[in-house]
């Protein structure tokens, strides 16, 4: 057993060091492209000829959403780019609260259209709007996010390179101010750097509700949204991955997105999330190891499947020792009556040893911290919080385990996790 154990460990450092050498290497040399890479213009003065932009409807799906809706629509509004190339359509999927009441305020808005029709799910919102929009580009904000006034001048010109079929945002966590909205504000701070980089080796595996940006034509080609286990932004991000198409990242466009406010609604969400992406995964395991699909296929979707494991693993030895601690401690008190001996805590640094165990909990902190601080900087917003990273690193290991043992649960009994 202790065999299998530490050949397992082994294993598990050679993935972990392999891969945070393989994202600094790409930083590297991507690193001049990330400092130069496409210029804003100047958000205040568009071109003589608007012909240059294209034109963009961006969808807003909406399901009971009274309380933010007015604010998304109001950071759409906001957005620095030609008024005549820019439609809101609002999609009101049968909301049960006064949210088709809300919007109604925008009714006469020429750049607004409201739309509303029975329940469905989120995807066949979406395809009721892509149905009735002829822009050139199509988009999503979900109700909940709002988006910077230069948003969506930092994302077009990515378009410029005809093979590119979507581009994705930065995402951040608006007003974190509590120790769930810091620990979700390094998270997100994290995705924001893997994002750019995934981007960099054509390997993203998720067209985020918040923002993504599309060619309209593409929906055509490789068809509308589904279901998809309650993750479609994560299903079309593979389809037009399978389909050969770019998806690259617009790391200066931000959006901000409320998190869940406490943890029995973040762990709902990140059921669905890593429960979606391991079923879908599943749905698109031809990809998997295929080097037809380049880094995504051979080198991402293994090592996230690969993560999935090691947690699993871990987790189990984990709470197989504890248990066996429990055991042994209890009974050696029945032998010999309870002791406490200080010396049993004293440290000595010469005779340490550090064991694999350690050595990848090293590496992975290295790369957390790294990660955490580069994708703060490539947004370029000022943010000096230090509790953040602390409690990312000391809560997220803690609570991560269950929704991931509950999406594992679901997977194997077929079960997609609920919306909310």
């Amino acid at each position: 057993m202790q065999y299998i154990v530490e050949t397992f460990n082994y294993v598990s450092l050679f993935f972990i060091v392999f891969f945070a050498v393989f994202l600094m290497v790409t930083l590297i040399e991507n690193r001049k492209r990330i400092k130069g890479e496409i210029a804003l213009p100047q958000h205040t003065i568009f071109s003589t000829n608007d012909s240059d932009y294209p034109s963009v409807t961006i969808l807003v799906p909406v399901f009971n959403e009274q309380v933010t809706v007015s604010k998304t629509i109001h950071s759409l509004l906001a957005l620095n780019y030609p008024k005549d190339k820019l439609k809101i359509m609002v999609v009101d999927d049968g909301s049960k609260d006064n949210t088709w009441q809300v919007v109604q305020e925008y009714k006469n808005h020429p750049q607004i259209l409201l739309h509303q029709k029975e329940n469905g799910g989120k995807y066949t919102a979406l395809n009721y709007g892509i149905a009735n929009c002829s822009t050139e580009m199509i988009g999503c904000l979900d109700a909940d996010s709002f988006v910077d006034a230069d948003a969506l001048l930092h994302i077009i010109p990515y378009f410029k390179d005809l093979n590119v079929g979507a581009v994705t945002p930065s995402l951040k966590i608006q007003n974190p101010d509590s120790i769930l909205g810091l620990m979700q504000n390094a998270e997100y701070n994290m995705g924001v750097f893997t994002r750019k980089i995934l981007g960099f080796l054509d390997a993203q595996y998720v067209t985020p509700g918040p923002f993504s940006i599309f060619r309209k034509e593409i929906f055509a080609i490789v068809g509308n949204y589904k279901h998809a286990h309650n993750t479609e932004d994560l299903e079309m991000a593979l389809r037009l991955q399978e389909s050969h198409f770019k998806i690259v990242n617009a790391h200066k466009a931000l959006v901000y997105t409320v998190g869940p406010r406490n943890l029995y609604r973040l762990y709902k969400q990140r059921v669905r999330w890593t429960g979606g992406f391991i079923q879908n995964a599943i749905d698109y395991r031809r990809m998997i190891l295929n080097p037809k699909y380049g880094n995504l296929g051979m080198l991402i979707l293994p090592i996230a499947m690969f993560s999935i494991l090691l947690t699993i693993v871990f987790l189990s030895i984990t709470v197989v020792k504890t248990i066996y601690n429990i055991i042994d401690t209890y009974n050696k008190i029945q032998l010999i009556g309870w002791s406490f001996n200080f010396n049993a805590f004293s440290f000595d640094w010469w005779i340490y040893n550090i064991q694999t165990p350690a050595l990848i909990g090293l590496v992975t902190l290295i790369l957390v911290i790294f990660s955490i601080w580069y994708g703060k900087k490539l947004t370029g917003v000022k943010d000096n919080k230090i509790m953040d990273v602390v409690y990312f690193l000391t809560l997220y290991s803690l609570v991560s385990p269950f929704w991931l043992i509950t999406s594992i649960y679901n997977t194997v009994r077929r079960k997609d996790a609920p919306w909310r």
